[in-house]
């Protein structure tokens, strides 16, 4: 993108003085003659020289101004948008149990269902955010690791957003609900079971996926509502073995603690079939969760200190989406190379060539007399 500017533009507030100084001349009396009658003057044609006695005025009211604007170091400016090879990132994305609750009070609540709609537990309120993160992504590779009580890949890092964004909305979250004869496996059909939380296996493949990238910028967003409950590898052995790492070959991973116990509600179930419970307009009745969530922000604060990244105290919907804007805004931004061409030289070339030519005219051609 191309523009001009000026390096010293309070340098064009001279131009007024330039218009000023024209104006004054052009309304000063003219010099006249008193004759008895205008019968012969009409008879006498003007010479060309006459015609042009106003030429040499022009050329200096020109040649000042264009000299005004060099003082004022016009210049171009090129600006270029270096895109670079893009940032290979690892999604960690938590689909334990306790990413059904909401995070809102009862009167809250009660304000948005009187709308006619109901509030996005967490992991609706995350895939909503993180869809919105991938649109506007152009040469990032992005890759997606779910977890709960295990971790597994279900898209490895990619340029094709329409297929991960498809993954995405088929993420099924396990609503808790189990049949007597099978613990194992809720009755929602969901993608992965929701009985844990861990969150060290979930980086270890995160990491392992980026650690056979070629691109030189590496991230991890880890997004959990709880702490470290089940899996087999501590959540702080790929951090630390991260930190070990020479700077250039370091993944940095951002954690964003997504929930608290403030204002923690669960949809509630029917203790006999298992269904949600509805009140009598039909909206779905919240309830405290019968033990609170156990969440570990130090945890998470650690890992993101110990590889460079940074942690986010995502306590509600709300204070989630802002923080990820402001990793987009930090992470993220646009780097513009800005190039200036000087017109300095041709602008002050132009001025004095004008002025030259003004007091040519003045002195030769058109030369007034008494000079």
């Amino acid at each position: 993108m191309n523009g001009l500017t000026f390096e010293h533009p309070w340098f064009l507030l001279c131009l007024l003085l330039v218009a000023a100084v024209t104006w004054t001349r052009l309304r000063a009396w003219p010099a006249s003659l008193q004759i008895s009658t205008l019968r012969t003057v009409a008879q006498v044609k003007p010479s060309l020289r006459l015609r042009l006695r106003w030429l040499p005025d022009l050329l200096r009211t020109v040649a000042l101004s264009i000299l005004v604007v060099a003082l004022a170091r016009p210049q171009i400016v090129d600006q270029e948008v270096l895109s670079g090879e893009g940032v290979d990132i690892m999604i960690a994305f938590d689909l334990s149990g306790s990413m059904n609750a909401i995070d809102m009070s009862a009167d809250d609540i009660t304000a948005l269902q009187a709308q006619g709609r109901e509030p996005d537990n967490r992991f609706e309120a995350a895939r909503k955010i993180l869809k919105d993160f991938i649109h506007h992504r152009k040469s990032d590779r992005i890759g997606l690791v779910i977890f709960g009580n295990e971790a597994y890949l279900r898209f490895p890092p990619t340029l094709d957003y329409i297929r991960l964004l498809n993954a995405l909305d088929a993420l099924v979250l396990d609503d808790g609900r189990r049949s007597q004869d099978n613990q194992e496996n809720c009755n929602n059909k969901c993608t992965i079971n929701g009985a844990g939380t861990a969150i060290g296996d979930a980086l270890n493949r995160a990491f392992l996926r980026l650690d056979k990238a070629k691109s030189r910028s590496k991230m991890i967003i880890l997004l959990t509502d709880g702490k470290q409950e089940g899996g087999r590898m501590d959540p702080l052995t790929v951090p630390k073995y991260i930190s070990s790492l020479p700077d250039k070959e370091r993944v940095k991973v951002f954690t964003f603690q997504v929930g608290s116990g403030r204002e923690t509600r669960l949809p509630a179930l029917d203790p006999l079939t298992g269904r949600s419970l509805t009140d009598r307009f039909g909206r779905l009745v919240y309830q405290r969760p019968e033990r609170p969530f156990p969440i570990d922000p130090a945890l998470l604060r650690q890992i993101a200190e110990l590889t460079g990244g940074q942690f986010y105290d995502s306590y509600n919907a709300e204070k989630f989406a802002k923080d990820f804007k402001d990793l987009e805004k930090t992470t993220f931004s646009v780097k513009v190379k800005v190039s200036r061409s000087e017109l300095f030289f041709d602008w002050l070339v132009a001025g004095l060539s004008l002025l030259a030519l003004e007091l040519l005219l003045r002195r030769w051609w058109l030369r007034v007399f008494p000079g």
